[in-house]
């Protein structure tokens, strides 16, 4: 049998060539072959014990050369200022490429020696910058406001929901059902046993209540829900406020919604308003018509500018930006001769050619069309925060607003 077949059956049947080879040549299929290559421009040629073999490059999946690559390192990064930024950070590049883990690190943290706020050498460490700060690995989670859930990254908000779900459908103790059972009859008609009920929920601490409580808002009965509301408002708690928000914008009936806002309002605090202003861009009317209504009712002064700017629903114009409209070609120009008089392929030196054009954009103004019935719960809003009733059109609002916005500011800090 004529020697290059041999030599491509032991191939093909996986044998392993002599390990003490420089370079091993690892086939798609899985098989390895090792040996010296010395030719690596259009096809592999390789120098073993037994001969000498021609491969395509099609077969093959990778060649490791780790010995000679790093020789090739070593060399290059002896002719590197150390100080040059730019050409430490081309050689990381070129670690990258050849599979030097340990060395493209070791360029990258030399050149954060010199520029720590170096964005391309941060990246490829796999840095990221979170307000103002660079963190990686688990960090860029947390900096953005994640936590772990198991295998899971999921924001802060949902995993405090997550575990108000699993402790709402827990089985409930002695002293949670007893809560339950009081919250029901808080809502009954009866005079006498509301009372008796409100009296004993008032001596319960917050930890036997908060699960029956979160329970009670997904009641069918809307007497049931006020109650529960009710509750959480007398509680003081602020784990309590973001399930009456909820319910303030989210429940279908006016009474538990009014009853919930009264809690907040009762609650106070700056930043009580704000997610109800947050709720104004809703594309749910219903939930903005809630969002508005809730502003009124908890009375903050400094809901009634977004008000105002809901009535109009204009925003624009925007800053001027910029659309491009390209076509590019990328192709290989020529080869890294030294990489190639190595008897290895090269790296390939591209070149990017780019036409098209450049359109200078702006957005004039965006609109968006409101009921009648909307327009109404936005005026009654601002009627209740401003005492003044200027119909519901925009313009109107916005002159009084220019003339009064500082003097009711003051007022309100």
């Amino acid at each position: 049998m004529p020697l290059k077949t041999m030599l491509i059956f032991a191939i093909l049947a996986g044998v392993v060539l002599p390990a003490a080879a420089q370079d091993v040549v690892l086939l798609k299929n899985g098989d390895r072959l090792a040996g010296k290559v010395t030719d690596g421009m259009l096809e592999v040629r390789l120098d073993t014990p037994a001969g000498e073999v021609a491969l395509p490059w099609s077969e093959i999946e990778k060649i490791d050369r780790a010995k000679y690559v790093r020789e090739l390192y070593r060399d290059r990064a002896g002719e590197v200022d150390r100080q040059d930024v730019q050409s430490h950070y081309l050689l990381a590049l070129w670690c990258r490429r050849q599979g030097l883990g340990e060395e493209m690190r070791k360029e990258l943290e030399l050149i954060l020696a010199i520029d720590p706020g170096h964005r391309a050498a941060r990246s490829a460490l796999g840095f990221e910058k979170v307000d103002e700060k660079w963190v990686a690995g688990d960090q860029i989670k947390k900096a953005k406001g994640f936590v772990k859930k198991g295998n899971r990254w999921i924001l802060e908000e949902e995993a405090a929901f997550e575990e108000m779900v699993k402790e709402r459908n827990r089985q409930l103790s002695a002293e949670e059902l007893k809560a339950s059972d009081l919250i029901i009859k808080a809502a009954d008609e009866n005079v006498r046993a509301r009372k008796y009920a409100v009296k004993a929920l008032s001596a319960m601490s917050f930890n036997e209540l908060r699960v029956p409580l979160y329970r009670a808002l997904g009641d069918k009965r809307e007497e049931v829900r006020a109650a529960a509301v009710a509750e959480l408002g007398k509680l003081g708690e602020f784990e309590a406020v973001r399930p009456m928000i909820r319910t303030a914008v989210l429940d279908t009936s006016g009474m538990v919604r009014g009853e919930a806002v009264l809690a907040l309002r009762e609650l106070g605090g700056p930043g009580t308003v704000v997610p109800f202003i947050r709720a104004l861009s809703s594309p749910n009317p219903q939930i903005r018509m809630n969002a508005a209504q809730a502003i009124g009712d908890l009375g903050d002064i400094r809901g009634v500018e977004y008000l105002i700017t809901q009535l109009g629903q204009n925003w624009g114009p925007t800053g001027r930006n910029n659309i491009s409209v390209m076509n590019q070609v990328s192709y290989i120009r020529d080869f890294d001769v030294e990489i190639a008089q190595a008897a290895q392929i090269g790296d390939p030196i591209v070149g990017v050619l780019r036409e098209g054009v450049i359109l200078d954009v702006m957005v004039v103004g965006v609109s968006r069309k409101m009921t009648t019935v909307e327009r109404r719960f936005i005026r009654k809003a601002l009627v209740k925060l401003t005492g003044e009733d200027l119909g519901d059109g925009e313009p109107a609002w916005s002159k009084w607003w220019g003339k009064n916005k500082d003097r009711l500011l003051a007022d309100a800090d």
